[in-house]
Order: C-alpha cells, then structure tokens, then sequence
C-alpha cells in the first residue's frame, strides 16, 4: 500500500476519533447480567470472555482506530484449556494442556502472552495443569508429566522448579499468600503432599478411601484466608475441609443433580470473601457455597459458543479462581474459553454502581 494512502486512513482515524471526543454522544444502555436472578440485590455480575488475544483489547482506547484501519483475522488462543489463575491486579494466566503452553492475559497492558524460561523463550512445558498465584504475583504452575512444579516470577520468567523426585503427576495447586506452603493434589496417588518454598516435603495427606480424610483421585485444592485446606475429591463428589496442619474439619457435597450436589466436580476456588467456588463438568455450570458448606447459588447451564457467547453459559467447564478484588475466571472447556465474572463486594459496587436504565437481567 502506498505511504499516501496509508497516512489518509491514519487522519480518517484521527479524525473520527476526534469527532466522538468532541461530541461524546450518550452511551446506550447496556444490558448486565446478574445472579441470582429476579432479585433486588444482586451478587454475581457477568463481565467478559476470552478466546482470543484481541479480547485482551477489548476496553483499549485504540479498538476503534482497528476497526477502521483493518486488522488480520484473530485466531483461538486455546486448544484444550484445563486451568485459571489470577492476580486479583489486571492479569491472568490460562493452563493449555494440548499447546502445553500457559498464556498471561494483561488486562492493564491489553495484550497477551506466555510464560517463559530464563532466556525468555516460550518455556517447554511437558503438560501443564494447576495453577496458582501468590501475593508477589509468582506464578505456580504443576507440570504432569514432569512430575514438578515450575515457579515463574512476575515478569513471566522462569525462576525455578519444585518437588523433583517427589511427585507423582501433580494436578491442583494452592500457594499460601507468602509461597512458603505449597499444597498440591496428586490424583493417581489419591494424597495431598505440602512443600516448603524450596521444593521440600513436609507433609502427607490420604489414602484412597471414602471415609472422612481418604481421597478418590482428587483433583484440585484451594487456601481460605485462615489457611483451612479445601480439597476437591472428585470420585467421591465432595469437598473435604483440612485445618493448616491437615487435621480433618468437614466436608460437603455428594454426587447428584439436586443444587448443591455434583455430577462430576473439576475444580475449586476460596475468594477472601468466604465464599467455595466449584465447577460441575458434566452439569455445565458451577456452584457457590458458604465455608461451612452450605449451598448458596448455582450459575450456569449447557450452551455451545458456536452460536455465540451466552453469559453463564458453559461446555464442560473446568479450572476456576477466585481473587482478592473479587473476580471470580472459569475455563470454559469445549467452548476453548474463559469466562470473567465478578462478586459484587462494596468496592466493585462504588466503581461500578447500578444505574436506572440499566437491565437487571438474567
């Protein structure tokens, strides 16, 4: 193309741009989906979705000088996505077990990337599963097939691996706040194992069993702000609650389709909030309790993306995160996605506030 008609699209842009400064026409109002709904009060509000990298654009001022000037044909960032992390700060991190990457989104940045080695090359990982984050934005990312687990710095470089040796097909991870306790699932072996900052193992936990404190290939495991033990045993369709020194506390859940029950549990999340997050797989959706166990909400029903993106919409959905400012990612498996909702805490709601006009809908 030549330079002239280059720069003519580039003062057409220009010019738009500076025509909606000038007029700053009303927004239309936009329709915001809620949960539960029918209700006068609100908790869960659905935000956004992510396939591709442009969606790391979406807010970006420069989104409408793509528009007019052209842009290639974006392409799926995910094959098989598995799970989801956040920094509760602008940035997530998306697990892909087919492309054995782990993509970084950053929403204050509107771009995208991947986690990388030392040199700052696409790191080579074997097949990535759990993820985790902890309060110095130091990325945890279990490696199955490795048997290991990799720790990225917050520049999305490698800073080194742990448990070398000592696991067996590490899935599910939780990091405590300062990264000196790492608790990790190990299904095949039907036991949690906790190590220390340098990779040491300090303590074991199960058996394969059905009785309070044995597992059935447990897949997932999550930190409450005490530093109580949330563990995702999913053939046996529950969640065993473990104090800090991994004594038993609780459990809940049991295999059904009634709310509150789970056909076949993927995932679990603790937000600062006290709320229990976990994913329900085969029943599309995903389901909200209290710590102690008591069922709150269920978000979500079976819907195929080819049609278009329907909020709490979901196709085997898997890896979910709960963050400190309330942001609340859930893969969305088969529709090779991750959805963004947010539980609507006093600060979300002051910067957010619902206006008249707009749609309380669900």
């Amino acid at each position: 193309m030549k330079r002239t008609a280059i720069m003519g699209r580039l003062m057409l842009a220009g010019a738009i741009l500076a025509l909606l400064g000038a007029c700053a026409p009303v927004q239309p109002e936009r329709q915001r989906y809620f949960w539960p709904p029918g209700t006068s009060e609100p908790r869960i509000e659905y935000i956004d979705f992510y396939e591709k990298a442009e969606d790391a654009r979406r807010d970006a001022p420069a989104r409408i000088s793509e528009a007019i000037l052209g842009r290639e044909r974006p392409r799926p960032l995910f094959v098989r996505p598995v799970d989801v992390a956040s920094d509760g700060q602008g940035r997530f991190y998306v697990s892909d077990a087919e492309s054995r990457r782990v993509h970084v989104f950053d929403l204050n940045r509107f771009g995208t990337g991947v986690l990388q080695d030392e040199k700052g090359q696409d790191f080579g990982f074997r097949l990535p599963h759990g993820l985790a984050v902890d309060a110095r934005g130091r990325v945890y990312v279990s490696d199955i097939h490795a048997h290991q687990i990799h720790v990225f710095g917050a520049d999305g470089r490698q800073l080194r691996s742990l448990g070398q040796g000592h696991l067996d097909n590490p899935a599910g991870l939780a990091v405590s706040a300062d990264g000196e306790t790492v608790w990790v699932a190990e299904p095949q072996q039907h036991r949690l194992t906790r190590l220390d900052a340098e990779g040491n193992v300090k303590q074991r936990l199960g058996r394969r069993g059905s009785r309070p404190g044995g597992f059935n290939y447990p897949l997932d495991v999550a930190l409450d702000a005490q530093g109580n033990l949330y563990v995702l045993d999913s053939l046996n369709a529950r969640i065993q609650v473990f104090d800090p020194q991994g004594s038993f506390l609780r459990q809940f859940g049991e295999r059904g389709t009634a709310l509150g029950s789970f056909q076949i549990p993927k995932a679990v999340a603790v937000d600062p909030e006290g709320h229990v997050y976990v994913t329900d797989a085969r029943a599309h959706r995903f389901v909200i309790f209290d710590l102690e166990g008591r069922h709150l909400m269920t978000i979500g029903a079976k819907h195929s993306a080819s049609g278009g993106v329907a909020p709490g919409g979901f196709l085997l959905p898997g890896g979910i995160d709960a963050d400190a400012a309330g942001g609340i990612y859930v893969v969305d498996g088969l529709n090779r996605m991750v959805h963004r909702f947010q539980y609507l805490n006093d600060a979300w709601l002051a910067a957010h506030p619902i206006r008249p006009g707009e749609a309380v809908a669900r």
